[in-house]
């Protein structure tokens, strides 16, 4: 299960990094010694958020509120993000014949949309407004 949270944050990463509108958010992770932890670490995140636990220890608590408050992020990056977010979940299931897959998409879709409504209840996390 790891191997394919792994391909779908990599997936989303080359999207999200070439992206005109969100891109600029993710421009320190062209360095491969930024990017290759990070992408461990996000993937730990997914693994938890989709199994309950995380085959590899994960050092310290994922602070996803606090996090990403310093990247003032504008609510139209938020819709932006989950809209490509959605694309490289849908291109995977088109791509991967794996039986479960639709349901682990259907799952993650899920706890998208779950912090979709936690970051739009704390207004301080964007600039500007919705």
């Amino acid at each position: 299960m790891r191997e394919l949270i792994y391909t779908v944050v990599e997936a989303f990463y080359r999207k999200a990094t070439n992206d005109v509108l969100i891109g600029y958010h993710f421009t320190k992770f062209s360095d491969p010694e930024v990017l290759g932890p990070h992408l461990e670490r996000i993937t730990s995140f997914w693994e938890m958020q989709l199994t309950g636990t995380t085959s590899v220890p994960i050092n310290g608590p994922f602070q996803l509120l606090f996090t990403h408050l310093k990247l003032h992020i504008k609510p139209g990056e938020l819709g932006r993000w989950i809209v490509l977010f959605h694309q490289t979940l849908d291109s995977l299931e088109a791509e991967v014949d794996q039986p479960q897959i639709k349901e682990i998409n259907a799952l993650w879709k899920q706890r998208i949309a779950m912090f979709e409504l936690r970051f739009k209840s704390h207004p301080q996390m964007f600039t500007g407004n919705f």
